[in-house]
């Protein structure tokens, strides 16, 4: 194989993965597993990359230097060009608490990490769809192993070829295991980050080390390329066509499509009749040179247009976004990306170093303003920026990435630790109940007492794989082993997850009397009143001019409440440590139960507390730190 040949082919596989993508992101009907295109590309972008270096290195006429001006040169122009408009169109159509976020994953742009970024931010309040960028974490994690590829195949240099293949096979094998044993402790941490994904680029870079090497090319006979190119194919199209949002992954479900994009590369699919002929199509090796500027612009017009309520699976809205995004794409090849990377604009390095830092200077102090500001909030009335911002007025304590990774074997961990105090507190359940957290912690510190939080999103029932047995009996074990006084259980409880009622209470007694039986305190917490209506957002909709908290009846919020106060009251009356916690008590009145009063909002969204929202209930937690703990 020649590597510095150009092969066609490679560009109609760029095309497959791109419009795969696209597809999966309009929800195209069969396109279920379409969010591999990403996988491809990782691939196809480790194979070339290598190729390119190595060839050069054996030439001794590689440069570091050289290379990072290729990549600003290739990978800049096009993607300022993208995220200048779409800054604009954000600042003009996104909400504060959204900008905000915009904000922060455009000003880290530079710097490659709006990964993290997004790993840090999660989408639980506010989907993913509303991020206008959320497509350039991939960008990142390509761009972060830009940096460190390069000096790992100078160091491998020094080594026999199968030596190297010894040790490039390590990394792969390193990095796939860890994305497996991400998996079971943060699958989102496997998807976002670089670590866990090397090995898919690691893939593609061990493919151009073996297709440089003589001895194994003599090996691959026409038949062998064919069988090669019929398999490959066959793998990526079951990614892509099988694979749903359900399939875990990344971890072993990447292997398919991962290696069957390494099967189409080992097999020269362009010299092949029929598939060969397909992806050397001129349509598909066009779609496949715009590839790149349309994975940048096809996502942020999706999102944008989401703003407007506009339901992109539409077949005439999903067909204009189509052609939207190649339209802009060409536009972007064709004056921008094609004549700086032939030198036509910007010759000089120098010129497109300053013009590169001028556009990103924009772009870091712009995100700055963004995040600074609050979202832009000075955009709106005081009245209404009460509402707007309140999403912001929270504190999320959960447990994330990092204790994770630190702690991969624990399920609890410490908020505030007090050792002049024997009050040990425990804070079990899902986001109702770390969005007590805030609230606790000030308590906690007020009456010198420790504070710990359950480090999943999980209730104190077995509801999931994620949230098992084990789990659950490594939190009931640190109750013992930490001499938690108080165990706060709180939640959203009947007609969650994918439990029936019945299951869930018989699964709730038990834990509350395995909680007893050991001699603790239980707290059970009443859920909080929850509807569209209380989300701020939605009650500024409604009236921007004049926005009023929304409201749900007092008659409404009752039959969630009674059905919760019977199961609570059933086990208080039968175990002598249990109590009940009613925050409706100060949410409510007799009437109706508001989203908040005056300029305060009490709710982020439509069923979780703002730190406000959390205080107003505040008079129902001082049992938990006034009533007497002696002989515990």
């Amino acid at each position: 194989m020649n590597k510095a040949s150009y092969r066609p082919d490679i560009d109609g596989l760029r095309a497959v993965a791109v419009l795969s993508v696209l597809f999966y992101h309009l929800h195209i009907t069969g396109f279920s597993g379409g969010y591999i295109g990403v996988d491809v590309f990782f691939v196809i972008s480790g194979y070339l990359i290598t190729s390119l270096i190595n060839s050069e290195i054996q030439r001794g006429s590689f440069s570091l230097k050289k290379f990072y001006l290729r990549r600003v040169r290739r990978l800049a122009p096009a993607l300022i060009v993208m995220l200048v408009p779409v800054a604009l169109v954000a600042y003009i159509v996104l909400k504060p608490d959204d900008l905000r976020s915009f904000g922060l994953s455009f000003m880290l742009l530079p710097v490659t990490l709006q990964n993290v970024v997004y790993l840090a931010e999660g989408e639980y309040f506010r989907g993913a769809e509303l991020k206008p960028l959320l497509h350039t974490w991939s960008l990142s994690v390509e761009e972060q192993f830009y940096l460190l590829w390069p000096v790992i195949l100078i160091y491998l240099g020094r080594f026999q070829f199968k030596i190297k293949l010894i040790l490039v096979g390590s990394l792969i094998i390193g990095s796939f295991v860890f994305n497996l044993a991400l998996m079971s402790i943060t699958p989102k941490a496997s998807f976002f980050l670089l670590p866990p994904r090397a090995w898919e680029l690691g893939v593609g870079c061990l493919v151009a080390l073996l297709a440089a090497n003589e001895f194994f090319c003599g090996l691959l006979t026409e038949k062998i390329k064919t069988l090669l190119a019929f398999v490959g194919l066959l793998a990526v199209l079951y990614s892509v066509f099988w694979f749903t949002s359900e399939t875990p992954f990344p971890g072993a479900s990447a292997l398919i499509p991962v290696v069957g994009t390494s099967f189409l590369l080992f097999s020269e699919i362009g010299s092949l009749t029929g598939i060969g002929k397909f992806f050397s199509l001129p349509l598909m090796v066009r779609i496949g040179l715009i590839s790149y500027p349309m994975y940048l612009w096809h996502w942020p017009i999706i999102s944008l247009l989401r703003q407007f309520q506009i339901d992109s699976t539409q077949p005439v809205i999903a067909v204009t976004i189509v052609f939207a995004t190649i339209v802009l794409a060409e536009i972007t090849y064709r004056f921008v990306e094609s004549p700086i990377r032939q030198r036509r604009w910007f010759p000089d390095n120098y010129l497109l170093l300053v013009s590169s830092t001028v556009g990103f200077a924009f772009v870091v102090l712009f995100g700055m303003h963004l995040w600074i500001s609050d979202g832009a909030s000075y955009r709106y009335s005081p009245i209404a920026r009460s509402f707007l911002t309140a999403p912001m007025l929270s504190q999320s304590n959960r447990l994330g990435f990092a204790f994770r990774v630190l702690h991969p074997k624990d399920e609890v961990g410490t908020l505030r630790e007090d050792i002049t105090t024997d009050r040990r507190i425990l804070l079990w359940g899902n986001s109702h109940a770390d969005m007590w957290s805030g609230l606790l912690m000030d308590m906690t510190k007020e009456n010198k007492s420790s504070l710990y939080l359950n480090a999943r999103n999980c209730r104190a029932t077995t509801d999931s794989d994620f949230c098992c047995d084990k789990v659950q009996q490594s939190i009931l074990d640190f109750i013992v082993s930490k001499r938690i006084t108080d165990v706060i259980l709180a939640s959203t409880w009947h007609g969650s997850y994918d439990i029936t009622d019945e299951v869930f209470e018989r699964q709730f007694r038990e834990v509350v009397k395995r909680i007893s039986s050991r001699s603790k305190r239980v707290w059970l917490v009443i859920d909080v009143p929850k509807g569209k209506s209380l989300d701020p957002l939605v009650a500024y909709d409604k009236n921007p001019e004049k926005p009023q908290f929304g409201f749900v009846l007092y008659s409404e919020y009752q039959k969630q409440r009674k059905k919760q106060l019977s199961l609570f009251q059933s086990l208080m009356h039968s175990l002598s440590n249990v109590h009940i916690i009613d925050p409706s008590i100060n949410l409510c009145n007799d009437a109706i139960c508001p989203g908040g009063i005056g300029n305060h909002p009490w709710y982020r969204d439509e069923n979780h507390l703002t730190n406000a929202g959390a205080k107003v209930a505040r008079m129902q937690f001082l049992p938990v730190f006034k009533e007497d703990i002696s002989g515990k």
